[in-house]
């Protein structure tokens, strides 16, 4: 027992340092391809804005669609490189701050969104959830990540509501929707890195599959949980908690 307890110890220090190299590999390599994604993007910029001069219309068509890629591209890099840097780095710059501000920053980003859909966006939040410990940003983008798919994957016209409360020594942030919901056999996966379930892709083929990774990372590393459910009436739920250090 001793020699395969020793065996398992070492193969896994053996993955850990595969998954640090392969981290290290990642990073340096991503932050390669944005330089030059950067620089592809800018020149098209001067090009689509008519700076070198008038284009024709089916220029401005060809023009318009390498943009377009190149934007979607861009937002894919930098999500692999947000979620690269916190697996390497492995510590959070905590500090006290409004959970509550934090929450009505993330419905104003998502607003313009949902109303162009006509989707119903609500919230509701105890009157005694405030303030947290833990990395204010972070939080925000998660929270606005997930309500932005939430919107996504919402037809027109439905609901979106975030409710966040407090449970023991933990706060719940809880967003529901009224939208396509989730595959049973993909909920296992929903939070892999790079997984979409085929419904998702459906509704949009350029997803990078990346958003719901950096969620699961950021509040792990905050101490909490989250989880991805069907609701009875159809959509879905996503809930995660943060400890209630305030």
């Amino acid at each position: 027992l001793k020699h395969q307890r020793d065996a398992l110890v070492t193969a896994n220090e053996q993955l850990q340092e595969k998954d640090q190299a392969k981290n290290e590999y990642v990073l340096r390599v991503t932050h390669d391809i944005k330089g030059h994604l950067a620089a592809i993007e800018s020149c098209l910029d001067v090009v689509a804005n008519g700076m070198l001069g008038p284009l024709n219309e089916k220029q401005r068509d060809f023009v318009g669609r390498a943009h377009r890629r190149t934007v979607k591209c861009m937002a894919f890099v930098m999500a692999l490189l947000k979620l690269t840097r916190m697996k390497l780095s492995g510590r959070l710059d905590v500090e006290r701050f409004s959970l509550r501000e934090c929450v009505r920053s993330s419905l104003a980003s998502v607003q313009s969104r949902a109303r162009e859909k006509s989707i119903v966006l609500h919230h509701q939040i105890d009157p005694g959830v405030d303030e947290v410990m833990g990395e204010a940003v972070l939080i925000e983008e998660t929270i606005t990540n997930m309500l932005f798919n939430a919107v996504k994957y919402t037809p027109q016209g439905g609901r979106v509501g975030l409710d966040v409360t407090r449970e023991g020594d933990f706060v719940q942030v809880r967003i529901a929707d009224t939208g396509i919901g989730i595959p049973e056999g993909a909920l296992p996966y929903v939070f892999q890195e790079f997984y979409r379930a085929e419904n998702a892709r459906a509704v949009e083929r350029d997803g990078t599959g990346l958003g719901l990774a950096f969620a699961k990372q950021v509040v792990e590393r905050h101490g909490g949980r989250i989880w991805a459910q069907n609701n009875p009436g159809g959509g879905s739920t996503f809930t995660f908690t943060l400890p209630n250090q305030a």
